[in-house]
């Protein structure tokens, strides 16, 4: 089971399961399902849900004789909300430390959810690096400089919507690994940009290395 990752996408008009081989990249089990889900009507979805899961992973499990524990949910939702904001640092002609640079995205993340206490965050990305007025697409650790800015965007997702989903799927013992904003994920893609699997696995993976990792 260490191999395996397990995907479910929600869009507009399909639910679409996908099992993939992370080793060998290949797909174990991939179904898709037509529902329209209103991502304004979060009871619609969870019923939409609800009606495939139980048949759905009695049918997975007997595929691969392994009970399913976790999933990666994968939300294509045209209004998903990103916040762009951005944080000073005066650094004094001193290096900058990686810790550091953690410390100021974390106080950022506390920030928001301190004044949006409807969402919930499912992906930081640091979009550039300035020290001293000059930009950097990676993180600029040992470099000294006088001031750093960081440009962030935080992608959200209502806190009632995802919490409505975590209740679901606790309900079939199964944890949701990771949220994943559909429309991120294909932006990682080279190729394929309709490659569902592929573009999870690049989010789940770290492929974005200015994307940074949320605790719970």
């Amino acid at each position: 089971m260490n191999n395996l990752e397990f995907f479910l996408n929600l869009s507009s008009n399909k639910i679409n399961v996908i099992l993939i081989d992370k080793k060998g990249k290949n797909k174990i089990f991939n179904k898709d399902f037509d529902f329209e889900n209103n991502f304004n009507d979060t009871k619609g979805i969870i019923n939409n849900l609800n009606n495939i899961l139980k048949n759905l992973i009695i049918e997975i499990e007997k595929k691969i004789s392994n009970p399913i524990n976790k999933i990666n949910l994968m939300i294509d939702n045209p209004e998903t909300l990103s916040i762009y904001t951005s944080i000073k640092k005066n650094f004094d002609n001193k290096k900058i430390h990686k810790n550091q640079i953690e410390y100021l995205i974390e106080d950022l993340k506390q920030q928001i959810l301190k004044n949006s206490l409807d969402i919930k965050i499912a992906h930081i990305l640091v979009e550039y690096y300035f020290l001293d007025g000059e930009m950097y697409n990676k993180l600029p650790v040992e470099k000294v400089c006088k001031d750093l800015v960081i440009q962030t965007r935080f992608i959200c997702f209502s806190k009632i919507f995802i919490n409505s989903l975590e209740d679901l799927f606790f309900n079939y013992q199964i944890d949701i690994n990771k949220i994943i904003c559909t429309n991120y994920a294909k932006s990682l893609l080279q190729n394929d940009l309709n490659n569902l699997a592929d573009a999870g696995l690049r989010v789940v993976e770290g492929f974005n290395t200015n994307e940074v990792v949320i605790n719970s």
